[in-house]
This record gives C-alpha cells, structure tokens and sequence, in this order.
C-alpha cells in the first residue's frame, strides 16, 4: 500500500528533484516548441505553408527510430548522466540556431530539427531508465506519478508564456522569433547544468547512472 512515509523518502532524494526539473525543462524545450515550430518554419525559414508543418511533424517518427537504439546503449554503455548532459547541450544548440538570424533558408531548419529529433530521442532513454537507479523499488511508482506531474504543469505553463512573448514580438503581421527562441535555449541551458549537478550527485551516492544494465 501507500505511505505518507514514502513520499518522505523521494522528496528528501536529491536525485529526484534533479531528474524531475531536468524533465520539466527538457520536455519543455521541446513540445511547446513544437507548437510554435510551423510558424517559425514559414516566417523564419520562408518555408511553404503546406510543407512547414510536415518538419516539425517528422519529429515523432525519428524518436520512434531512435529512442530504442540510445536506449540499447545506454543499457550496454551506460553514461546515463554523461547522455543527459549531451542531449541538453544538443537541445540548447538547436534552440540558440533558431534564435540566430543566420541561414534562414529552409535547408538548414530541416538540418536544425534532425538535431533536435537526435536529442529528443537520447534524453529520455537515458532519462527514464535513471528513475529506478535513483528510487528504491518500493516507491518508483509514486516517483513516476510525481515526475509527470510536475511535468505536466510546467507543460501547460510554457505555451502560454511563448504564445505571450510572441505576441510581444510581433508587429504588423511578423514576428521577431528570437526572444521566443532564447527562451527555449535557456530551458536547455539550465538543463544542461542540472545534468552536470546530477552526474556529480551520482559520483557522490553511486547511483550508478554512469553504470551499464547490462
């Protein structure tokens, strides 16, 4: 059964807090982008309307490839620490590209996005399979209920601070994307420093993240 006592235990755990936040903000990074995505792609990218939500749609489907394939290296590797740290740095770079007034030639958004799918994909098959290194068995499940939820307010809370910003940025029918796009790159940025906060946490109670399942 459940016990109040339980709950003791995964708030005390500084892993937790650490795999939870780095959730919320990488997560963050990238579903309400997506949102805004296909308006960036026409007004940024000067990329059609009818192929502008194709690129962000083509998304979902290289996780689908890729996820099993990050996580069969995790289990074989391990470096799960070492992975998170990677796939937030990679998720800032897209982020501070998109924000950058280079290149807006369609081209290199779709260039920009694959990177953002090869992230998309090695965080949360490194991230996941940390939770139960991190939480005894006995309160994983409650662990994960907790992690989606803080999750998902931060979710319904980032679309409405973008859509705010772009509407701030946006005069006589165009929109300036960097201040939305900085944004997103420091959701990755912070990210980036809670998985080095983690890997050290690791070091110091054994985890075990940088370990193989194998």
């Amino acid at each position: 059964g459940f016990h109040f006592s339980d709950l003791k235990v995964i708030f005390t755990n500084t892993g937790f807090w650490l795999i939870a936040i780095l959730c919320v903000l990488f997560y963050s990074g990238v579903f309400p982008f997506l949102k805004f995505a296909t308006k960036l792609m026409i007004y940024k990218y000067g990329v059609e309307p009818e192929l502008a939500g194709l690129i962000p749609a083509m998304l979902p489907f290289g996780t689908i490839l890729l996820t099993p394939i990050f996580g069969s290296l995790y289990d074989r590797l391990g470096k799960g620490a070492t992975l998170m740290i990677i796939g937030s740095a990679m998720l800032t770079l897209v982020h501070v590209l998109f924000a950058l007034p280079i290149l807006n030639v369609w081209w290199f958004a779709i260039l920009v996005m694959i990177v953002l799918g090869i992230a998309f994909s090695l965080v949360p098959s490194a991230m996941w399979p940390s939770v139960p290194k991190i939480i005894p068995m006995k309160q994983l499940g409650s662990a994960y209920a907790i992690i989606f939820y803080i999750q998902n307010i931060g979710l319904s809370m980032v679309p409405v601070l973008i859509g705010n910003v772009i509407a701030a940025n946006t005069a006589n029918g165009t929109t300036d994307y960097t201040m939305p796009m900085s944004i997103f790159a420091s959701f990755g940025a912070i990210a980036g420093v809670i998985s080095i906060l983690l890997k050290i946490v690791d070091k110091k109670k054994g985890y075990g993240l940088e370990k193989s399942n194998i």
